[in-house]
């Protein structure tokens, strides 16, 4: 299990280094940025007895685009409205990028009585994250937000290169806020004038000996045969491993001869 968690952990950071080397790219001393909305979310918090409220707070992420749609940046921060009576602090942050926690403030944030927005985060280059920032409440009790999303990390690939052209099977993951994500991506390059006919895409697992996947009918309301490049996805929150674990993507298509062909990429431990 353990094994596992960390490998999809690992991809995920890995995801934050290959996002950088494209940035670093795509980026030039001259262009100009400006800052754009990426994410926000805002949580409303309540008391014990679940009624008294407590005040809202929102995590907010910003992207830095260049004058050619080139993304450059991130940065976050949070936005706190504690309810009369309460208080609410701000501790750390961190993005999921395998970098170290930050303090929100420099020293340490005070307990926060009225409306109070922190500045803005050094600018993250490795990748988007998420950005997720952690306090308390003047009552004792923890808060944390994520928001933004990172990039999808292939995990594990099945490729076959047919007369008709290359097809691919990968298997992906990601963190959506505070959600981890999968997904299957079925590829196709054409060759020599040829064709295929995609049926269908799932991901799955089986966790402990029970399966579970999602599916998409790609057939629906009919088949389409694909004479040029083509790719088609589908996702879900990515279940908790357990003992004996096996996370895959397959994709099921007709090549010119009439055969239907399966490819799988799946991780296991």
């Amino acid at each position: 299990m353990r094994r596992v968690r960390k490998n999809l952990a690992a991809f995920a950071v890995t995801a934050a280094l290959v996002g950088a080397g494209t940035l670093a790219g795509a980026s030039s001393a001259s262009a100009a940025t400006t800052w754009q909305a990426m994410d926000k979310v805002c949580t409303s918090y309540t008391a014990l007895d679940g009624v008294t409220p407590k005040g809202q707070i929102c995590a907010q992420v910003q992207k830095r685009v260049t004058d050619t749609g080139s993304v450059t940046g991130w940065r976050g921060r949070v936005i706190l409205s504690p309810a009369s009576g309460y208080g609410m602090k701000p501790t750390t942050y961190h993005w999921y990028t395998g970098g170290a926690l930050a303090q929100v403030c420099a020293g340490g944030c005070t307990m926060k009585t009225a409306a109070w927005t922190s500045t803005w985060s050094p600018v993250q280059t490795l990748s988007s994250g998420p950005y997720k920032v952690q306090g308390e409440f003047s009552d004792g009790a923890n808060w944390d937000l994520h928001a933004s999303w990172g990039m999808w990390q292939t995990a594990a690939e099945k490729c076959a290169t047919y007369a008709a052209g290359k097809v691919c099977v990968r298997y992906e993951v990601r963190h959506y806020r505070d959600i981890p994500q999968e997904r299957s991506r079925l590829s196709y390059a054409p060759a020599g004038g040829g064709h295929i006919i995609p049926q269908s895409i799932r991901i799955g697992s089986v966790i402990d000996g029970v399966r579970t996947s999602k599916t998409l009918n790609l057939c629906d309301p009919s088949c389409t045969t694909r004479t040029s490049a083509y790719s088609a996805t589908v996702t879900r929150t990515t279940p908790n491993p357990a003992g004996t674990n096996e996370y895959y993507a397959t994709g099921t298509f007709k090549r010119p001869n009439g055969t239907t062909s399966t490819l799988k990429a799946a991780i296991t431990g």
